[in-house]
Formats: structure tokens, sequence, C-alpha cells
């Protein structure tokens, strides 16, 4: 071979020794392909660090080795030589194939150790017959390549070290983690700026003195021990400990210890790494606060109040600990948001939970449950006890709250529930409680009621009715009665007051007062509503078709349907519009309470109903809060007088006075008083010589059926003079 390899020597870089060394092949063996690669992924992959195509230079490539001759050739310390064939020798090397190969040459390049660092391969598109001289000259060739890789990969080392030595040198000085290093016998040998940020101590202060003039006194020597035990046995620590600046200020920190040793196996450096953790230990305090208390007025909250009581009746099931629950919901609170606005009714809460704070011992749990319900349970309490308190929060919370310039009255209901074992769960008692709460609450302001047996009864019971309502709803199972309303002048019936009525084929007959109440509570009352409407307009068009056109009928309507139906009016009107009814034989019975307590919106539709010829009636006036300047301020067609009124009528000379005025100052201001609750003929006569304008009782005639009304009428026809009695 008269090839030299003197101008490798002389090459000034790795890369112009490469493409010197592939040239060289170029010249010697013509080869198709030739090219330099390095190893990489550990071995499992060549990246070419130069590469030959027909003499000319290529883009560099990657390729794996698996199932390829390379792989071959890096298992052996010859020349690796296929003279023919190899494409079907390596059919898992597309890349053979698609190169158009048939012969192969590689050697390996190795490093000091005989370690394979890469290759170096010339491929042939024809059969090739190597000489003896050709290989050795080849391999030689691969012994110049390798010391260059080695070169090579020296320098890269070098470099990598020296990298690593100054990211080193910059993690150190520019980390937002103090850190601190000591010798073997915990002395400090290195601080970082971040530790002399957060200690207050500059490195020179420190140098050469142990960690323990860092120390806050709150730990103990157990403590310190156990750390030592865990850096000897698995060689780091970490934990949270508070240690003391050098202003003396205290603080909690996330250490980080690390025992660093040397080629002996000797511990010849600590390495802690710590950060001030104190805004995370107030984040975690508050998370801490919010996950268990009510951020208004910081007691318990819901969540937090629950896991207590669990843990009561754990201690009741394993000790027989005694313990109550009291349930406090504040009276007509919604009024004192609506009055005054939502800041107030904060204030009123908070002021309401120091009350309730000074009526407890440190042991009870007090929270706010929602809202303005709050729940309170007495550990290790007898029932006498959780009345006596239940009594003192009652005369706690019914004192006046002073605020600024007002002065807020409250009262509230309280339901009591004594742990046994039925209760299996702390929703079962708070459930019990608030049961009682709610009899509380339906018997009279500010007063108490204990959960008992019966109460639970009463709760099924509704929660019955409340399924039972929503299917016979959706089933038109619900029927309409009819009570005549008379009028006074003619003697005729002039209207019908449409009533709800319902038959449950297990339970029998239920009141309205009963289940009018359950739609209510349960949202159902805008279904019933349109229910009694629709079929009440229906059965108004068989009247007027029977020749009764002159009859209109009443419907009562609360506050809530108009509130939960999205066009209320429209569906009102749509109704009339379907049974083709004049809107003047529709009129809308609401509450005087009602009234006066629905918000604008709910007016505003009412007046929008007048307004399109519906006739609107105040019923029920004479309770409650009646006022004459009520009459002025609401705009409506009839004044109902209450049948508790009307019933005294006979024997108080008070009320025979207020129902006579009411008559003459209602007839003054254009409107028309219907009296209910007639039963005698004396009543009925007394109200004729004051001019009431109708009435209605069972005097004339209980609610009746369609049917039944139809005969009514009949006989109303048939007498020559005004109707009086049809009972």
């Amino acid at each position: 071979m008269t090839q030299s390899f003197n101008a490798l020597y002389q090459t000034s870089s790795s890369e112009q020794a490469y493409e010197l060394a592939l040239s060289m092949i170029d010249e010697v063996f013509a080869a198709k392909y030739c090219f330099v690669g390095r190893l990489s992924d550990d071995g499992a992959r060549v990246r070419t660090a130069a590469f030959h195509g027909q003499g000319n230079v290529l883009a560099n490539i990657e390729y794996g080795l698996e199932e390829t001759p390379c792989a071959d050739a890096l298992q052996s310390v010859d020349v690796c030589i296929y003279n023919e064939q190899v494409a079907d020798l390596f059919p898992q090397d597309t890349m053979l194939r698609e190169l158009g190969i048939h012969a192969y040459l590689g050697v390996t390049l190795r490093d000091v150790a005989r370690n394979p660092i890469g290759i170096l391969v010339a491929m042939f598109e024809q059969p090739q017959d190597f000489s003896e001289q050709s290989l050795q000259w080849f391999q030689d060739l691969a012994f110049i390549v390798a010391a260059q890789a080695r070169h090579d990969i020296d320098i890269e080392r070098k470099n990598n070290m020296l990298a690593e030595l100054s990211l080193r040198n910059i993690v150190f000085e520019q980390s937002k983690e103090a850190i601190m290093i000591t010798d073997s016998e915990n002395k400090i040998l290195r601080v970082n700026p971040a530790f002399e940020l957060y200690t207050g101590y500059r490195e020179s202060e420190l140098l050469g003195r142990s960690p323990g003039v860092l120390a806050s006194g709150r730990h103990d020597q157990p403590f310190y021990a156990n750390m030592w035990q865990q850096l000897h046995n698995h060689g780091h620590w970490r934990g949270e400990v508070y240690n003391r600046r050098k202003n003396g200020e205290v603080y909690p920190e996330e250490l980080s210890i690390t025992v660093n040793r040397d080629d002996k196996g000797e511990i010849s450096h600590y390495i802690g790494l710590f950060r001030d953790i104190s805004d995370w230990k107030e984040s975690e305090r508050q998370l801490r606060f919010f996950a268990n208390q009510e951020p208004l007025t910081g007691l318990h909250n819901r969540r937090s109040f629950l896991e207590r009581v669990e843990q009561h009746i754990d201690l009741f099931n394993e000790q027989r600990t005694l313990s109550s629950l009291l349930f406090l919901n504040l009276d007509r609170f919604k009024d004192i948001n609506d009055l005054y606005g939502p800041e107030v009714g904060d204030r009123v809460l908070v002021a309401v939970a120091l009350r309730l704070q000074h009526c407890v011992l440190s042991s009870d749990v007090l929270s706010r449950y929602g809202g303005d319900e709050f729940t309170l349970l007495l550990a290790n309490s007898s029932p006498q006890q959780a009345y006596a308190c239940a009594q003192r929060i009652l005369t706690h919370i019914c004192q006046p709250i002073r605020l600024g310039e007002l002065n807020i009255e409250l009262t509230c209901s309280l339901g009591i529930a004594h742990i046994d074992n039925n209760t299996k769960s702390a929703t079962v008692f708070v459930r019990n409680a608030n049961h009682a709460m709610l009899s509380a609450k339906r018997a009279q302001s500010q007063s108490i009621v204990i959960y008992s047996d019966e109460i639970e009864g009463q709760y099924l019971r509704k929660i019955q009715l409340r399924d039972k309502l929503a299917k016979a709803l959706k089933a038109n199972e619900l029927s309409v009665a009819y009570q005549p309303i008379i009028s006074l002048r003619s003697g005729k019936i002039t209207k019908f007051e449409a009533l709800a009525r319902w038959h449950d084929e297990e339970l029998g007959t239920i009141y309205p007062d009963e289940f009018i109440a359950i739609a209510e509570e349960f949202g159902l009352i805008s279904v019933l509503g349109q229910f009694v409407l629709k079929r009440a307009l229906n059965d108004l068009a068989t009247l007027h078709k029977r020749g009764y056109r002159h009859i209109g009928v009443s419907v009562n309507r609360s506050a809530s349907e108009f509130n939960h139906l999205l066009q209320p009016v429209e569906a009102i009107l749509a109704a009339l519009h379907e049974h083709q009814i004049a809107t003047h034989q529709l009129t809308i019975e609401v509450t005087e309470s009602v009234a006066i307590g629905a918000q604008k919106q709910v007016q505003d539709q009412l007046n929008e109903l007048r307004d399109k010829g519906v006739k609107v009636a105040l019923d029920d006036f004479c309770t409650g809060y009646s006022s004459l300047s009520h009459l002025i301020d609401l705009r409506a067609d009839y004044l109902k007088i209450d049948k508790s009124f009307t019933q005294q009528l006979l024997g108080e000379h008070k009320h025979q006075v207020v129902i006579a005025s009411l008559i003459k100052i209602a007839s003054e201001l254009d409107m028309e008083v219907i009296a209910e609750g007639v039963e005698c003929e004396e009543q009925h006569q007394q109200l004729r010589d004051y001019g009431c304008h109708f009435s209605q009782g069972f005097y004339y005639s209980e609610p009746v059926s369609l049917a039944q009304a139809l005969i009514l009428l009949e006989q109303a026809d048939s007498l020559t003079s005004p109707l009086e009695v049809s009972h």
C-alpha cells in the first residue's frame, strides 16, 4: 500500500482527521459508502461523525445496531468482513438493501481499556475479494482514527467536568436554597449567599463553628439522636426544623442533610440544604383554618363539625358517653338581609356567633352549619344540662343587637337531639336535631323542641306525602272543589273559589293545610297552582257551555308560584285563551302578607294581570300585619275578610265596628269586600246590613264537585227570590 498515514497526524481537528481518513478509504477501496461512527445510547446506536458516499461528503446519520453487520464488528477484535450478499445475511438491516450493498468491512474503535467507542465502516455495491495487505491497512487506519476518537472523548469529558464544576459553583452561589457544608467533625466549611440571607450570619462568622449555633431550643435530644442515626444508617435525613436567626427570631425550615464519603468510604463532608418555610407554614395554617372553620364567624364549618360529631358517636359506642346536639335557626333572618342589606346581615351573624360562644364550654363544638343555622355539640352533657343550655342561648340571642344606629331584634327556634343507640351517624344526629328545630319553628318563635319518635313520624309522613304528591300531580290524580261566592245584593252565585282536593288510595283524604304546605316547602307549589288553574278554567268553560256565562272563578296563588314560573303572566293568559275564558272572569287570590312581602317583580306581575283585565283579591285580610295603608298601597279589586274575624262578628262589638268600617273604606277605594266563613243566617244578615258585597261559607255550601256546582246553579235559577240558603 502506498497511501501514507503521515497526513493524518498533521490535521488540526478531529473533523479534518475523519474526513481525510474517509478520503483515503475512497482512494484505496473505491467504496460506495464509508463512515466513522461514534457509539451512543449506551452502545445501542451509532451516530456518524463523518460520512462519504461515492467520494462525496454526506450528512451524518444515526441508526440502531441491532441485527446489523456493525453489531458483529463491535464483537470482533479484527476486521469484520462480508465479501458478498451481506444484505441477505442481515435482512432486518433495511439500510443495506436501500443502499444496494453487497460487501462490508468494519473495524471497532476502542479506548485504552479496549472498550468499544465507535466503528470505521466501508461498504461496497459489488462483491469483493480483499487482500491481506488491504485489510491490514484498513485496520491500521482504524487504529489511528480510534486514537483521534479517544482524544475527542477525553476533551469532551474534560469540558463536561469543567462545565459541571462551573455549574456546581453557580448553583452554590445563586441557589435560592441555603447550603451549608461541614467537615467530618461537623464543623462549618462553607455557606452560600442564600444561607447568609436567611440566617443573618456572614460566612466568616461561622467558619469552624458547629451548626448548633442556629439551634432554637425547640427540639429535644431524642430528636437530634434520631437525626444522626438516620444519617449514619442511610446517609440522608430530611425533615422540618425550627432554627434561630442571628437576630434571635425563630423560624421553620425544611432541612435536608446528605453524607458525602471519600474513595475509602469514610465520611468527608456533610451537606445541608434548607429553605425558610415561614410563608408556607402560614399558608398551611390558613388552609387548615379554612378547611375547618367558617371564615365569617370563625366557628367550625359543616364538614369539620360533622367529623367531630362522628368522634363523639364512636365515644358513645365505646364508653356510653352522653352528648346532645342543638340545632338553632334564626327567625325571619331573610327579612334583615332584605331590609338592611347583606353587610348588616353578616354583622348580625358574627354577633350571634359571639353570643353563642359565651354560652358554651371549651369542650363543646360550635359551628355555623350554613346560612342562619348554627349547630352545637354538647360533650358529656345530660338531657337536663342540654335543655338548660338551650334556654341560656334563647335568652342571649333574643337580646337586641346594637349596630350603630340600628337596633336589631332577633328570635330563634331551637331543636335538641340526645345521643342514643339509634344514632348511627353524624348525619342522623344532625337531622334529628334539625327536625326538632323545624317543629319548634312551626309551633312558634322563640321555642325549644326536643326530638322524639313523634317528630320522626311527622318527618317521615312529610317525606311520604312529598313523594306521593309529586306522583299524584304527574298523574293528574288531584281534584278541584268549588265553593260558591254569593252576591249579598242579588243572593245569586257570582263565582266559585277553586280549591285543591287530594284523596290518596293508601292514606285517604289529605287536607289542604297539610299538602299545600308540603308543596310550598318542596317546590311543588307552582305545579299544583298550574293544575288548579287549568282544571278550574276547563270546568268554568263547561259551566259557560251550560248557559252560566256570568259565572267566574277564583284561584289561589302563592308568591313562589310567580317566582318559579319563567313567565307567570303569560302562563295565566295562555290558559285563559286556551279555554276561551274572558280575563275579567278570573280572580287571582293572594294573601295580604304575600302581597306586602313579595318582591317588586311579583307586585309588577299582579299589576300587569290587572291591566289585562284579570281580577286580584287580597285574601285573609284582618290577619297578620293588616294595615289600612295596605289598602292604599296595593292595587286590588277584592278584599277578603278572613273567616276567623267573620266568626266573631256576632259576639264582639269591636269586630262589628272594624268590619263595618272596613267595608265602607274599601267601597270608597273602589274595592269590593268578600266575607269568608259565613256559617249562619245572623252573620249573613249582619253583613248585608253593613253593605258587604259578597260572602261565602258553609251557610251557603261546602266546597263541592263540578256536578254539584251545576246543581247549585240550577237550584238558584229555580228560586223566585234571592238565594239565602242552600245548605
